[in-house]
């Protein structure tokens, strides 16, 4: 009965949202030959007029693609469940930000990389198949480095942060509670250390093109943010990543804020930071923001 339950009222919530008159977003499934299945994905793709109107007073400019990672124990359906592509299309309609194409993936634990024995090529999959193709669908949207964003939040932040780090295909990224693991793992629980060791090297040496200790995720502006109370104790950790930045000279902005490793931290920052993902300015600072001074910002 439970689980009844809670269907009920997320069915209800995603009706409220429609009858309000912004979409809550849709999914659907991706065929991926590199990954021999389907993989579920969910969208938020601006209205029709909404985006005309926003090209006729921006001729020439390419409205952008946002890529969205996931957490380890979060999906697609999370974008939707918590509100925020019904936000953004509100936001879009009301002209505060310009339009953008969400798309969010499912990650089957792979830490957004191809797994080291090439069994399961997920880094290649999102680089090769799956922006490609939604560009291709969607041709109003990306097509080059100034018209993609990319935003993840804890196994999704590291993920961000490398595929920034590894590729030149995106010029701003989101970092949100990155959990910003190294070999051996010892730090992570058994399933993630699990996880961690099927898809990279466990030497120092050979994980070094997927540390972001060492890449810094490479040029694209750089956002990061934590919760303060996380469990896991990812603040402090976000804020030395953030300092290591500062002193090789990489431009980055730091939010350390109250809240953990969850949703209730998550959807609030991902709505605040939705018009700088999608092109504008610096976001505003959060209410009870604590920085660190020495880190640049943006």
């Amino acid at each position: 009965m439970r689980m009844w339950r809670l269907l009920v009222i997320y069915l209800s919530s995603l009706a409220c949202l429609s009858a309000q008159g912004y979409p809550a977003g849709s999914s659907e499934g991706f065929s991926s030959q590199l990954l021999k299945r389907s993989v579920p994905i969910s969208l938020h793709v601006p209205a029709p007029a909404v985006l005309a109107s926003w090209k006729a007073a921006h001729p020439g400019v390419q409205a952008r693609v946002v890529l969205m990672l996931p957490g380890a124990y979060d999906g697609p359906a999370d974008l939707i469940r918590h509100g925020i592509y019904a936000h953004v299309a509100q936001e879009e309609a009301a002209g505060r930000i310009a339009p953008a194409l969400w798309v969010s993936i499912t990650h089957f634990g792979s830490w957004y990389a191809d797994r080291k024995d090439g069994s399961f090529p997920f880094e290649t999959f999102l680089v090769r198949e799956l922006l490609p193709d939604i560009e291709k669908r969607f041709p109003g949207f990306g097509g080059s480095r100034e018209s993609r964003s990319i935003a993840g939040l804890s196994m999704g932040g590291f993920g961000a942060l490398n595929l920034c780090g590894r590729t030149d295909l995106f010029s701003r990224c989101v970092a949100l509670s990155p959990a910003l693991v190294e070999p051996p793992f010892g730090q992570a629980g058994w399933f993630m250390r699990h996880s961690l060791q099927r898809a990279f090297p466990l030497t120092p040496e050979a994980f070094t093109p997927w540390n972001p200790w060492k890449h810094l995720g490479g040029t694209a502006d750089l956002f990061l943010g934590c919760g303060t109370e996380d469990k896991y104790g990812l603040a402090p950790v976000t804020r030395d990543f953030a300092q290591l930045c500062a002193r090789r000279n990489r431009t980055v902005s730091l939010e350390l804020r109250p809240g953990g490793h969850d949703w209730k931290y998550w959807a609030p920052e991902f709505k605040r930071l939705a018009e700088w993902l999608h092109g504008g300015t610096a976001p505003l600072p959060a209410p009870a923001l604590k920085t660190q001074q020495s880190v640049k910002t943006l």
